[in-house]
């Protein structure tokens, strides 16, 4: 966020919501304010990745698609969208 625009909002979070969210903040080290704004980041950066994986139609970009592969009898890290990543 150093160069690009920013525009601050006035948000309501329930008690109960805002402690929890505290309580993830404070296992990251991270504040509040700053975990919020990174889950509105990394959801954003989801939905742009999903439009733009929706438009692809080129042949030779959809036939890459899977050759990222692990090597025989590699096991795969207990990362939920690794294994997402390389089951395509």
């Amino acid at each position: 966020m150093d160069s690009l625009a920013t525009t601050r909002k006035l948000i309501d979070i329930e008690a109960p919501v805002r402690e929890r969210l505290t309580m993830k903040a404070l296992r990251r080290g991270v504040s509040l304010k700053r975990y919020i704004e990174d889950i509105l980041r990394d959801d954003a950066a989801d939905e742009v990745a999903a439009d733009v994986s929706m438009r692809v139609t080129s042949p030779k970009i959809l036939g890459l698609i899977g050759i990222a592969k692990l090597p025989a009898g590699a096991s795969i890290p207990d990362d939920e969208r690794l294994k997402y990543i390389l089951s395509k």
